[in-house]
Protein backbone atom coordinates (compact mmCIF):
# COMPACT_ATOMS: atom_id res chain seq x y z
CA UNK A 1 0.00 0.00 0.00
CA UNK A 2 1.57 3.29 -0.91
CA UNK A 3 2.31 6.00 1.72
CA UNK A 4 0.18 8.62 1.92
CA UNK A 5 1.13 12.07 1.82
CA UNK A 6 0.70 14.45 4.58
CA UNK A 7 -2.36 17.62 3.58
CA UNK A 8 -0.32 20.58 3.87
CA UNK A 9 -2.47 23.15 5.20
CA UNK A 10 -1.95 27.06 5.18
CA UNK A 11 -0.93 28.67 8.27
CA UNK A 12 -4.23 31.65 7.88
CA UNK A 13 -6.58 28.34 7.80
CA UNK A 14 -5.28 27.52 11.42
CA UNK A 15 -7.97 29.05 13.71
CA UNK A 16 -6.26 28.74 16.45
CA UNK A 17 -3.78 31.34 14.94
CA UNK A 18 -5.83 33.54 13.38
CA UNK A 19 -7.83 33.35 16.96
CA UNK A 20 -4.46 34.32 18.45
CA UNK A 21 -3.89 37.26 15.62
CA UNK A 22 -7.44 39.07 16.31
CA UNK A 23 -6.84 38.87 20.33
CA UNK A 24 -3.67 40.70 19.54
CA UNK A 25 -5.45 43.51 17.60
CA UNK A 26 -8.03 43.63 19.58
CA UNK A 27 -5.53 44.35 22.72
CA UNK A 28 -3.64 46.96 20.36
CA UNK A 29 -6.57 48.58 19.39
CA UNK A 30 -7.81 48.86 23.70
CA UNK A 31 -4.04 49.99 24.18
CA UNK A 32 -3.92 53.07 21.59
CA UNK A 33 -7.67 54.11 22.77
CA UNK A 34 -5.71 54.06 26.42
CA UNK A 35 -2.94 55.69 25.57
CA UNK A 36 -4.25 58.88 24.06
CA UNK A 37 -4.57 61.92 25.56
CA UNK A 38 -7.72 62.19 23.80
CA UNK A 39 -10.72 60.54 22.47
CA UNK A 40 -9.97 59.15 19.07
CA UNK A 41 -12.13 58.42 15.91
CA UNK A 42 -12.39 54.63 14.26
CA UNK A 43 -10.20 56.31 11.69
CA UNK A 44 -7.51 57.52 14.10
CA UNK A 45 -7.57 54.02 15.82
CA UNK A 46 -6.82 52.32 12.14
CA UNK A 47 -3.73 54.45 11.67
CA UNK A 48 -2.12 53.91 14.55
CA UNK A 49 -3.11 50.45 15.34
CA UNK A 50 -1.65 49.61 11.89
CA UNK A 51 -5.16 48.11 10.79
CA UNK A 52 -7.59 48.57 8.05
CA UNK A 53 -10.44 50.82 9.16
CA UNK A 54 -13.21 48.43 8.85
CA UNK A 55 -11.31 46.02 10.93
CA UNK A 56 -10.48 48.25 13.58
CA UNK A 57 -14.39 48.99 13.51
CA UNK A 58 -15.11 45.77 13.95
CA UNK A 59 -12.65 45.17 17.02
CA UNK A 60 -14.30 48.59 18.09
CA UNK A 61 -17.70 47.31 17.80
CA UNK A 62 -17.01 44.25 19.66
CA UNK A 63 -14.64 46.32 22.77
CA UNK A 64 -18.05 48.75 23.01
CA UNK A 65 -20.46 45.60 23.45
CA UNK A 66 -17.95 44.66 26.53
CA UNK A 67 -17.45 47.62 27.74
CA UNK A 68 -13.86 47.74 27.51
CA UNK A 69 -14.02 50.87 25.22
CA UNK A 70 -16.32 53.56 25.64
CA UNK A 71 -18.42 55.69 22.40
CA UNK A 72 -19.58 58.73 22.41
CA UNK A 73 -23.21 58.49 21.17
CA UNK A 74 -22.69 62.30 19.78
CA UNK A 75 -19.48 62.61 17.66
CA UNK A 76 -18.89 58.82 17.72
CA UNK A 77 -15.20 59.18 19.33
CA UNK A 78 -13.73 56.30 21.45
CA UNK A 79 -12.42 56.57 24.99
CA UNK A 80 -11.59 53.70 27.63
CA UNK A 81 -14.76 51.98 28.95
CA UNK A 82 -15.74 51.27 32.84
CA UNK A 83 -14.91 47.09 31.98
CA UNK A 84 -11.01 48.17 32.64
CA UNK A 85 -11.75 49.22 36.17
CA UNK A 86 -12.19 45.79 37.98
CA UNK A 87 -9.26 44.23 36.49
CA UNK A 88 -7.28 47.49 37.12
CA UNK A 89 -8.46 47.35 40.94
CA UNK A 90 -7.84 43.60 41.21
CA UNK A 91 -4.14 44.21 40.35
CA UNK A 92 -3.82 47.35 42.23
CA UNK A 93 -5.36 45.54 45.62
CA UNK A 94 -2.73 42.77 45.26
CA UNK A 95 -0.15 44.72 44.69
CA UNK A 96 2.34 44.37 47.75
CA UNK A 97 4.58 47.31 47.13
CA UNK A 98 2.04 49.43 45.93
CA UNK A 99 -0.17 48.48 49.38
CA UNK A 100 3.17 48.87 51.85
CA UNK A 101 4.08 52.22 49.99
CA UNK A 102 0.21 53.80 50.32
CA UNK A 103 1.11 55.00 54.14
CA UNK A 104 4.92 56.52 53.47
CA UNK A 105 3.35 57.87 49.96
CA UNK A 106 1.12 60.10 52.45
CA UNK A 107 3.70 60.57 54.84
CA UNK A 108 6.43 61.54 52.61
CA UNK A 109 3.77 64.10 50.74
CA UNK A 110 2.65 66.07 54.32
CA UNK A 111 6.45 66.07 55.33
CA UNK A 112 7.89 67.36 52.64
CA UNK A 113 5.13 69.32 51.22
CA UNK A 114 5.17 68.16 47.77
CA UNK A 115 3.32 65.44 45.66
CA UNK A 116 4.98 61.82 46.22
CA UNK A 117 4.76 59.11 44.01
CA UNK A 118 5.67 55.43 43.41
CA UNK A 119 6.74 53.50 39.65
CA UNK A 120 8.00 50.48 38.47
CA UNK A 121 9.64 49.93 35.19
CA UNK A 122 7.52 48.21 32.70
CA UNK A 123 8.12 47.76 29.27
CA UNK A 124 10.85 50.24 28.94
CA UNK A 125 8.73 52.62 31.15
CA UNK A 126 8.14 54.24 33.93
CA UNK A 127 4.62 53.00 35.37
CA UNK A 128 3.22 54.85 38.00
CA UNK A 129 1.29 52.42 40.18
CA UNK A 130 0.22 55.09 43.51
CA UNK A 131 0.90 58.96 44.13
CA UNK A 132 -0.66 61.33 46.98
CA UNK A 133 -0.98 64.73 46.01
CA UNK A 134 0.58 67.65 47.90
CA UNK A 135 -1.26 68.79 51.17
CA UNK A 136 -2.18 72.17 49.71
CA UNK A 137 -4.35 69.75 47.23
CA UNK A 138 -7.66 67.34 47.57
CA UNK A 139 -5.33 63.92 49.03
CA UNK A 140 -6.14 61.41 46.79
CA UNK A 141 -4.32 58.43 45.57
CA UNK A 142 -3.95 59.24 41.95
CA UNK A 143 -1.63 59.03 38.88
CA UNK A 144 -1.75 55.45 38.69
CA UNK A 145 -1.56 53.88 35.25
CA UNK A 146 -0.05 56.65 33.96
CA UNK A 147 3.93 56.32 32.39
CA UNK A 148 6.81 58.09 31.04
CA UNK A 149 9.66 57.54 29.37
CA UNK A 150 12.43 55.84 32.41
CA UNK A 151 15.69 57.88 30.98
CA UNK A 152 14.20 61.56 31.65
CA UNK A 153 12.22 60.88 34.89
CA UNK A 154 13.79 60.62 38.40
CA UNK A 155 11.80 57.22 39.21
CA UNK A 156 13.31 55.26 35.87
CA UNK A 157 17.00 56.79 36.51
CA UNK A 158 16.78 55.48 40.49
CA UNK A 159 15.91 52.03 38.99
CA UNK A 160 18.27 52.25 35.70
CA UNK A 161 21.38 53.01 38.70
CA UNK A 162 20.86 49.66 39.83
CA UNK A 163 20.70 47.55 36.95
CA UNK A 164 23.11 45.19 35.46
CA UNK A 165 25.18 47.44 32.51
CA UNK A 166 23.81 44.93 29.84
CA UNK A 167 20.49 45.44 31.09
CA UNK A 168 20.47 49.32 30.61
CA UNK A 169 22.41 49.05 27.37
CA UNK A 170 19.67 47.25 26.46
CA UNK A 171 16.64 49.22 27.26
CA UNK A 172 18.36 52.43 25.63
CA UNK A 173 18.29 49.79 22.41
CA UNK A 174 14.80 49.48 22.04
CA UNK A 175 13.93 52.98 24.22
CA UNK A 176 16.50 55.85 22.68
CA UNK A 177 17.28 59.07 24.53
CA UNK A 178 14.33 61.05 23.22
CA UNK A 179 14.05 64.75 23.91
CA UNK A 180 11.39 66.40 25.49
CA UNK A 181 12.61 69.05 27.03
CA UNK A 182 15.73 71.91 27.00
CA UNK A 183 17.04 69.70 29.81
CA UNK A 184 16.49 66.19 28.52
CA UNK A 185 19.65 64.27 28.91
CA UNK A 186 19.97 62.47 24.86
CA UNK A 187 23.34 61.58 24.81
CA UNK A 188 24.57 57.98 25.61
CA UNK A 189 27.53 59.36 26.88
CA UNK A 190 25.66 62.00 29.30
CA UNK A 191 23.21 59.30 30.33
CA UNK A 192 25.80 57.14 31.19
CA UNK A 193 27.91 59.48 33.38
CA UNK A 194 24.26 60.51 34.86
CA UNK A 195 23.34 56.86 35.61
CA UNK A 196 26.82 56.58 37.13
CA UNK A 197 26.25 59.86 39.43
CA UNK A 198 22.97 58.31 40.74
CA UNK A 199 24.27 55.47 41.99
CA UNK A 200 27.10 56.90 44.00
CA UNK A 201 24.87 59.49 45.56
CA UNK A 202 21.48 57.01 46.50
CA UNK A 203 19.14 59.31 44.39
CA UNK A 204 18.00 60.05 41.20
CA UNK A 205 17.29 63.49 39.63
CA UNK A 206 14.79 65.17 37.14
CA UNK A 207 15.77 68.50 36.28
CA UNK A 208 12.37 69.42 34.28
CA UNK A 209 13.86 66.72 31.62
CA UNK A 210 10.28 65.47 31.23
CA UNK A 211 8.05 68.34 31.63
CA UNK A 212 9.01 71.74 32.06
CA UNK A 213 8.58 73.32 35.63
CA UNK A 214 8.38 69.89 37.11
CA UNK A 215 11.52 68.73 38.90
CA UNK A 216 11.76 65.25 41.00
CA UNK A 217 13.77 63.36 43.05
CA UNK A 218 13.73 59.51 43.62
CA UNK A 219 15.00 56.38 45.23
CA UNK A 220 15.35 52.71 44.44
CA UNK A 221 12.83 49.93 46.11
CA UNK A 222 14.94 46.37 46.09
CA UNK A 223 13.91 42.87 46.39
CA UNK A 224 15.68 40.31 48.65
CA UNK A 225 18.47 39.73 46.08
CA UNK A 226 18.77 43.53 46.17
CA UNK A 227 17.78 43.85 42.77
CA UNK A 228 15.54 47.35 41.95
CA UNK A 229 11.62 46.61 41.55
CA UNK A 230 10.54 50.36 41.95
CA UNK A 231 11.43 53.47 43.57
CA UNK A 232 9.64 55.86 45.46
CA UNK A 233 10.29 60.06 44.79
CA UNK A 234 8.77 63.36 45.42
CA UNK A 235 7.81 66.08 42.77
CA UNK A 236 7.64 70.04 42.52
CA UNK A 237 7.78 72.98 40.71
CA UNK A 238 11.08 73.68 42.42
CA UNK A 239 14.48 71.29 42.62
CA UNK A 240 16.46 73.05 45.40
CA UNK A 241 13.28 72.63 48.13
CA UNK A 242 13.33 68.57 47.34
CA UNK A 243 17.01 67.78 47.46
CA UNK A 244 16.45 68.91 50.86
CA UNK A 245 14.30 65.69 51.35
CA UNK A 246 16.82 63.43 49.57
CA UNK A 247 17.76 61.65 52.82
CA UNK A 248 14.23 61.11 53.95
CA UNK A 249 13.20 59.93 50.17
CA UNK A 250 15.85 57.12 50.71
CA UNK A 251 15.30 56.41 54.08
CA UNK A 252 11.40 56.14 53.09
CA UNK A 253 12.63 53.78 49.82
CA UNK A 254 15.00 51.68 52.46
CA UNK A 255 11.42 51.27 55.38
CA UNK A 256 9.76 50.20 51.88
CA UNK A 257 12.45 47.23 50.63
CA UNK A 258 12.62 45.95 54.44
CA UNK A 259 8.93 45.61 54.93
CA UNK A 260 8.42 44.08 51.71
CA UNK A 261 10.72 41.73 52.26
Amino acid sequence: MAPTTPIKTDPADDPDRSAVKSLRKALTVLNVIAGAERPLTVAEVAINAGIARPTAYRFVQTLVAAGYISQDAIDGRLSVGFAVLPLASSLLDRNRMRIEALPHLHSLARETGERANLGILYRDRVLYIAGVEKPALPTIYSRFGKSAPAHCSSLGKAILAYLPESDVRALLTRAPLTFHTPTTITSRAAFTKEIAETRARGYAIDRAEHALSSNCLAAPIFDASNRPIGAIGVSGRELEPLIKHQELVRHTAEIISHHLF
